[in-house]
């Protein structure tokens, strides 16, 4: 691109590009790793075998059987099963078997790297924006030509540049940051745009916290939503891969962006999204009381230890509502094993919680706590549009883990929930 810096996004498509001048608006791009899911890969996988295709790089796929796993019905069973000889057959490296949801398991592997491109089976594949990749989802079609050929094509995005100032308030994570960010732009405020975050908190935010705003990303219609990686990245990757990362990929001091939105960390109250848009944001002091029967901690966008960490703060010693069934699904095996490790899953249980296996579960009304007609939900997924979680008449209220524990402790939500003395707090 000429006259100016470039972005984050400019850099990373410019760094993989096979074809074309700089400055095209369209890109031919090469990928660093594909990621796929049963529901999805199934999809494709006649289509793939007709025309006598192979995988470009077995290595650098992950497919993972998170939406039926284990399959709750024989047609989801017969799905399951037709994606896992798929993957057999051609010998994916990476194929995960009831380890936990893809885009967890994407971020927990050395492929998601700073600086890497990344395109999967399912729209939530922008968390990989977490760690400084440019992440996105696609259709089943275009994930068998790139399948194939390691290659896409991308239309360079404009990008917004969102800076997070001040530190987060005791109650708050970065659920609360991306429900403000929805709050603030609307769900086409991103559209076809790359988020691109600069975390200026003191503290940063925690590496969750970003893994739940760069999942969200795609709820505003983000292309991308990558962090800028810095010292917080580093060390995630340090840990996770036995030695720090390559090299950060980041924004030139004079790069150009649409916009730019500043959020203050530090004036952030807890924020919970009313049914039916994950863009219908109010502070929950502003919510109208209402009683919950469901209470969901899980989901790609929040399902990680630090989740499960402040639910088992807000429930130790206590016990959920009688009449709320408040479900758990860790995001991946080996989050449940920490959860296991640290005592979180005995606090929880203790309480009345019930542990399920890690898998997509409720968040797209496949199994595993399914919502009735008459439900209420108070939940840490990502979506709560219309019939998302089960039947069309039941309701979904979006919040953070914290929240939504203290909600399963009042068997209600409510403009009262963080006040002190209240049945939640």
């Amino acid at each position: 691109m000429s006259g100016h810096g470039r972005t984050i996004s400019d850099k990373i498509i410019d760094a993989h590009t096979v074809d074309g001048s700089e400055d095209a608006l369209h890109r031919e791009v090469y990928v660093d790793a594909l990621l796929g899911h049963d529901a999805t890969i199934a999809l494709l996988v006649d289509e793939f075998e007709r025309r006598g295709l192979e995988i470009w790089d077995r290595d650098r796929v992950i497919f993972t059987n998170d939406h039926f796993s284990p399959p709750a019905t024989i047609e989801r069973a017969d799905i399951s099963n037709k994606f896992l000889r798929f993957a057999r057959e051609k010998n994916v490296t990476h194929l995960m078997l009831d380890r936990g949801i893809c885009h967890q398991l994407l971020v927990e592997s050395p492929l998601c790297a700073p600086g890497s491109l990344i395109v999967g089976a399912d729209s939530h594949t922008v968390m990989g924006g977490g760690v400084g990749a440019c992440a996105t989802g696609m259709g089943s079609t275009d994930i068998l030509y790139t399948l194939a050929t390691g290659r896409t094509w991308m239309r360079r995005p404009e990008t917004v540049r969102v800076r997070f100032h001040g530190a987060l308030t005791p109650h708050c994570n970065g659920r609360d940051v991306i429900l403000e960010l929805l709050r603030l732009l609307g769900e086409a405020g991103a559209q076809y745009r790359s988020l691109e975050f600069h975390d200026l908190a003191d503290p940063p935010l925690e590496q969750d916290d970003r893994f739940a705003i760069s999942n969200m990303a795609v709820e505003l219609g983000a292309k991308f939503g990558v962090f800028v990686p810095d010292r917080v990245t580093a060390a995630y990757c340090a840990e996770r891969d036995g030695q720090p990362p390559s090299s950060l990929v980041v924004p030139d001091e004079d790069a150009h962006y649409e916009r730019t939105v500043d959020v203050d960390l530090s004036a952030l109250a807890p924020l919970i999204a009313k049914p039916w848009s994950p863009g219908n944001v109010v502070p929950v002091t502003e919510i109208e009381r209402k009683p919950v029967s469901v209470a969901f901690l899980g989901s790609c966008s929040s399902g990680r230890i630090t989740d499960i960490r402040d639910a088992a703060e807000e429930v130790k010693g206590r016990t959920i509502h009688p009449e709320v069934r408040f479900v758990v699904i860790p995001a991946s095996v080996e989050v449940f094993k920490e959860a296991l490790r640290a005592g979180y899953v005995a606090t929880l249980t203790d309480a009345g919680a019930s542990f399920n296996h890690s898998s997509c579960g409720p968040c797209g009304g496949i199994d595993k706590g399914v919502l009735g007609a008459d439900d209420v939900c108070v939940s840490t997924s990502n979506r709560n549009f219309r019939g998302r979680m089960g039947h069309w008449e039941s309701r979904t209220y979006l919040a953070s883990a914290r929240t939504v524990a203290r909600a399963a402790l009042a068997g209600h939500i409510g403009p009262e929930l963080y006040d002190e003395g209240s049945p939640g707090s």
